[in-house]
């Protein structure tokens, strides 16, 4: 339906704009750019979408979560590219998306859904989309500013349509949502529930719930002494005390009123709320929303924004009678509306365990009153049993992180047969983290594939990982100082116009689709059975054995991404193996070799 009314639109233009697009982009051509008319490769594209004969109906399973493997979409991220070859992305003034020519040249829904070909050819079926809503102005960072600086959670940010056609944003992800279906791909929206943008719309409906200074006054993150530090970081393990900041800090903020004169206020902006001495800069475009209310006569009436108002929530504040129910019914209904309207699949809730427990089981009954199958994402590092008591279907988990560390493949090996309480993203990167690798391919497949077979991990495949992209999106999560001053000073795609290098000649994306191709000729070795861990005579070289009745495959991995080893495989001289990977026989003998950061895939025969 929408995609006819895209396609409807594209025959009828009569602009002939002659571009650039990456190979990759169009028939799978490679890395080297091509010139085609921009309608033609949309059209092109899109057509196949359309005219494709789905295998199966999408099925509609409580559990689909399990069979995930995801790729993570920041839209104007993903396509952003200088289609007219004039060394910028877009132009200096006007709409800085467009170029001279009038062509977007940052990501839009109409190019992800021409790319959507692509992602299937990668083996994805799930697609994450970071927030795809309305950006705020005020306090902006960068020149596009955060899409997680929310100034309308109903409405779509205009500058992912593509002008091309005459159609609106809304109408353009109903037809992604649309094509990803066709493709038996499933869709999952990031929502943010905790903050809103500076100048959010709901700031002028409703500014009591916000937090407000006046203005001209010096203000930031509240600072603690190191003893009252020491209490409080033992807050989230049911210890230590709920220190207040000092009284200075909770005087910078005005009580809220509906007749107050709000012309000499000002939203107090936000901060990382966690560790309180956190090294991130202030969160100069957005602000957290006033959950619960309190008696502003009292002495500490929690009026203020910090850890024990907007995450780890002061008992006293956190009552039924102090709910803030305006705001909580308001934020219910935002899935609903996705739901209902474009037809999503799924939702990512940012910081998800930030939120009170209680408005946490509204979200998600919500929704699943809607649609049982609906999934649930949690932005959670740790994966414990209370978040699957949530009803949560995944968390993110510590995966990223731990592959990074010191023996951190060996570690996430010989950690395979523990049981997790929730699938959890393996990936070695994500949006917020330094990408992965040192640009180290071998490096980059070894995650991919082993990311691939872990009983408990869905496959996930961050923006550019594929492309052997250096630059990251954020830097929130495992930088050092230096670093996060080195790449702020750099065009990080969460808050600039940032095109990803889809002209790299060195990228791993054949080798994902030669995983992509493995899996679907021998779909057991993919199956997520418990595993068996095999262990070399090189401390370097391990992995696992997979058995499914009379069949076995070894998958070993060379940890040593410098370097080949030699190793030796007990009990397994005499059988006949066949390599997947490099497509060859062979005997394990006592001498076996490997290549740096090598991969054996090995099907008995």
């Amino acid at each position: 339906m929408y995609l006819e009314l895209v396609l409807r639109e594209l025959s009828a233009t009569q602009h002939k704009r002659i571009v650039f697009i990456p190979g990759l982009w169009y028939k799978n051509q490679g890395a080297i750019p091509i010139k085609i008319n921009y309608s033609t490769f949309l059209k092109h594209n899109i057509e196949e979408i359309a005219s494709s004969e789905r295998s199966e109906k999408l099925k509609r399973e409580v559990s689909w979560t399990e069979k995930a493997v995801v790729y993570n979409v920041f839209i104007r991220f993903f396509t952003a590219y200088d289609h007219d070859h004039d060394g910028l992305l877009g132009k200096q003034s006007g709409d800085i998306t467009i170029n001279k020519d009038g062509i977007r040249e940052t990501g839009t829904f109409l190019k992800t859904i021409a790319l959507m070909p692509y992602l299937k050819s990668l083996g994805i079926n799930t697609i994450h989309l970071l927030p795809i809503t309305q950006i705020g102005i005020d306090g902006r960072k960068g020149d596009l500013g955060s899409p997680y600086a929310i100034k309308n959670p109903l409405e779509i940010d205009p500058n992912l349509a593509d002008p091309i056609i005459d159609l609106s944003a809304e109408i353009q992800y109903k037809a992604l949502i649309e094509a990803a279906h066709i493709l038996n791909m499933r869709v999952v929206q990031e929502f943010i529930f905790r903050t809103a943008s500076i100048d959010s719309d709901w700031s002028i409906q409703h500014p009591e719930w916000f937090y407000w200074i006046k203005k001209n006054k010096a203000y930031g993150p509240p600072k603690f002494t190191p003893r009252a530090l020491a209490q409080i970081l033992k807050v989230p393990k049911g210890k230590g005390k709920f220190i207040p900041p000092e009284k200075s800090y909770r005087n910078l903020f005005i009580q809220p009123k509906r007749n107050a004169d709000y012309q000499n206020l000002i939203i107090a902006s936000a901060f990382a709320d966690w560790p309180p001495n956190d090294l991130q800069p202030p969160w100069s475009d957005v602000t957290y929303l006033r959950l619960y209310n309190y008696d502003l006569k009292k002495d500490n009436n929690y009026n203020y924004i910090a850890y024990n108002t907007i995450r780890f929530y002061d008992p006293e504040l956190a009552k039924q009678e102090h709910i803030n129910h305006d705001v909580w019914n308001k934020i219910i209904e935002i899935i609903p509306y996705y739901q209902k309207e474009f037809g999503i699949d799924g939702a990512m809730i940012d910081m998800g365990h930030a939120l009170p427990n209680e408005l946490k089981s509204r979200i998600i009954l919500r929704a699943r009153s809607i649609d049982p199958a609906f999934a649930f994402w949690d932005e959670n590092f740790d994966n414990k049993k209370e978040t699957k008591k949530d009803g949560y279907n995944a968390v993110i988990g510590d995966a990223w992180y731990k592959i990074t560390r010191r023996n951190g493949y060996r570690n996430i090996i010989s950690a395979a047969k523990t049981k997790t309480h929730l699938p959890y993203f393996g990936t070695a990167e994500t949006h917020n983290s330094p990408r992965f690798g040192n640009r180290i391919l071998n490096k980059k497949k070894s995650a991919w594939l082993l990311f691939n077979v872990l009983p408990n991990s869905i496959p996930f495949l961050h923006n550019g990982f594929e492309l052997n992209e250096h630059l990251p999106v954020n830097t929130g999560l495992n930088f050092s100082k230096e670093e996060i001053e080195c790449f702020s000073s750099q065009r990080l795609a969460l808050f600039h116009k940032t095109s990803l290098n889809w002209e790299n000649q060195s990228t791993i994306v054949s080798f994902i689709r030669k995983i992509s191709h493995i899996k679907s000729q021998y779909p057991w070795i993919f199956s997520k059975k418990p595993l068996s861990i095999l262990q070399t005579d090189n401390p370097k070289v391990l992995g696992f054995e997979i058995k499914e009745k009379e069949r076995r495959v070894i998958i070993l991995f060379n940890t040593n991404f410098y370097k080949k080893e030699i190793f030796s495989l007990a009990k397994r001289k005499n059988m006949i193996y066949h390599d997947l990977l490099h497509d060859k026989s062979f005997r394990f003998d006592n001498k076996n070799e490997v290549e740096r950061g090598g991969i054996i895939m090995a099907i008995q025969i």
